[in-house]
């Protein structure tokens, strides 16, 4: 699962590659999947139903529902810090089970 919680401009920038993704070719359409996933954490998959073509329209819909929340740069940026700082931890963590009848 990806996020829900953008930032305007990154809206903006998702917007603009759902309209790519929904005029390209094949191979662009799965660039544009690809950067969405890396640059952004957004899954198309979060927001629409299965089968069916997610765009511009779409993304709309989603906010104006509630389901994408656009929130203020600051809160973006502390979200990101916060999910880098567990990422980073996690994959600094011990990962074996525990004994737990020692």
């Amino acid at each position: 699962m990806g996020r829900n919680k953008f930032s305007q401009a990154e809206i903006e920038q998702i917007g603009k590659l759902l309209k790519i993704k929904c005029s390209g070719t094949r191979f662009q359409q799965k660039e544009v999947r690809h950067k969405l996933r890396v640059r952004y954490e957004f899954n198309i998959s979060d927001f629409n139903i299965q089968g069916q073509a997610f765009g511009y329209d779409d993304l709309q819909n989603c906010i104006r529902k509630g389901i994408i929340q656009v929130l203020d740069d600051a809160t973006i940026a502390d979200m990101k810090a916060k999910r880098e700082r567990d990422r980073l931890r996690d994959s600094q963590g011990d990962t074996a089970p525990k004994d737990i009848n020692r």
